[in-house]
C-alpha cells in the first residue's frame, strides 16, 4: 500500500498539471454571461460603425471586466505575450475611443478578436 501511494501521489500531480496546461481552450469559455469578451467585441464593432461613442465606453469596461476574469483562469496554459497582446489591445482601444477615431477602433477590435481566438492555439 505505501508503494502505491508513492507512485499514486506523483501520477496524480502530473496529470492535474497537465489538464491545467492543456486546458486552456476550455478555460477561456465564459463561465458567465458577464465574462463573454467576444460577445463584447462584437457588439463594440456594431457601436464603432455606428459611431456610438457612449456606448463604446461601456463596451470597453465591460470587455476590460471580463478579461481580467478570465485571465487568472487561463495564465497557466497560454503564453505571456498572448496575454499582453490583449491587455495592449484593450489600453489602444480605450484611446482610439477617448479621440473618437473609428477606423483605429475597428482595427484595435478586430485585433483583439485574433488574439483572443490565437490565444489557445
Amino acid at each position: 500500500m505505501k508503494k502505491f501511494i508513492s507512485y499514486a501521489i506523483p501520477m496524480l500531480t502530473l496529470t492535474a498539471f497537465i489538464l491545467l496546461m492543456l486546458g486552456g481552450n476550455y478555460l477561456k469559455r465564459p463561465l458567465s454571461p458577464s465574462e463573454n469578451v467576444v460577445a463584447y467585441a462584437e457588439l463594440s464593432i456594431e457601436h464603432a460603425k455606428a459611431q456610438k461613442w457612449d456606448m463604446l465606453e461601456k463596451d470597453v469596461v465591460n470587455i476590460d471586466f471580463a478579461w481580467k476574469k478570465i485571465m487568472p483562469r487561463i495564465q497557466f496554459s497560454v503564453e505571456r505575450d498572448e496575454l499582453y497582446n490583449i491587455n495592449l489591445n484593450i489600453a489602444r482601444l480605450k484611446g482610439s475611443i477617448t479621440s473618437e477615431d473609428k477606423t483605429s477602433t475597428i482595427i484595435e477590435l478586430n485585433e483583439l478578436l485574433e488574439n483572443w481566438a490565437e490565444l489557445t492555439r
